[in-house]
């Protein structure tokens, strides 16, 4: 299977040094749509970007609802109580499609279901946790907020931004590493939407099940008084730009041949094997 994958891998690298070829589904079944589509929109995540651009700003408009959206699900408030039973573990079970351990499964469910991507695990495997990787680098150096659950909600809002560059700012070094500080932006989220871009790269008609279940998941974060609305939107804005870097002109698949180069040379695939 290892083989297989990376004689398949390799097939796909061709591509990428000669654009103008598209795999056929005799030289490499499982990634020949994929090769199609990317050569027919090498500009396909221009969207994405846009979005990107467009949720960094939304978050800003959003500043004004976070006092009274935060203190509502920690207090909580007349909405709070409102969502109870099934519907709050509907929101609940939907932090599986933005945290890590819930991306794996999905990934491997994927594999084991869809034979014909079944080498594409890596893609929405990398890109989600990449993004969300991405969102907890930025939430310990270049910005410290308190989050819902750990804020006095008699302060104004502006009083949750704790530190800039919380690596460089002495100020912030008593709290530095604490969870409590590390409210912006919510990494969840960016695992979510970074995952929902990279889903719908593979299965474009299934987009908006994957658009519902980034925006349960980030709500859900508001719910259980981990972040505030504009911290939730910051994230799903550094997980669809960091998706969108990554995938644009099939820059994973190029990179992760680029390994499986190396990884062949220690394997020792020999050229009979990629016949």
């Amino acid at each position: 299977m290892i083989r297989s994958f990376l004689n398949d891998c390799l097939a796909v690298e061709k591509l990428a040094s000669k654009p103008q070829k598209i795999a056929t589904a005799v030289e490499s079944p499982s990634l020949a749509v994929y090769a199609e589509e990317l050569a027919a929109a090498p500009t396909s995540m221009r969207r994405v970007y846009y979005l990107a651009a467009a949720l960094f700003l939304l978050g800003f408009l959003a500043l004004p609802i976070d006092h009274a959206a935060g203190a509502n699900f920690v207090e909580p408030g007349d909405l709070a109580w409102k969502i109870e039973g099934d519907l709050r573990t509907l929101f609940l079970l939907s932090e599986a499609f933005a945290h890590g351990t819930g991306v794996i499964v999905i990934v491997i469910a994927l594999a084991v279901l869809d034979r014909r991507h079944r080498n594409l695990f890596f893609v929405p495997l990398l890109t989600a946790l990449g993004g969300g990787m991405l969102a907890n680098i930025l939430k310990v150096s270049l910005l410290a907020r308190i989050r819902p659950h750990a804020f006095d909600f008699t302060q104004s809002i502006w009083g949750t931004f704790y530190a800039a560059l919380p690596l460089f700012n002495s100020a912030a070094w008593s709290h530095l590493g604490e969870h409590d500080y590390q409210g912006c932006p919510s990494a969840h989220s960016a695992t979510a939407a970074a995952l929902a871009v990279a889903l719908t790269l593979i299965y474009p008609h299934g987009r908006w099940l994957f658009v519902g279940l980034t925006l349960m998941a980030g709500f859900q974060r508001v719910l259980v008084g981990a972040h505030f609305p504009s911290d939730v939107i910051w994230g799903w804005s550094v997980g669809t730009v960091f998706a969108a870097v990554i995938l644009d002109h099939g820059r994973l698949i190029r990179w992760a041949n680029a390994w499986v180069r190396r990884f062949r040379r220690i394997w020792g695939v020999t050229k009979s094997a990629e016949k």
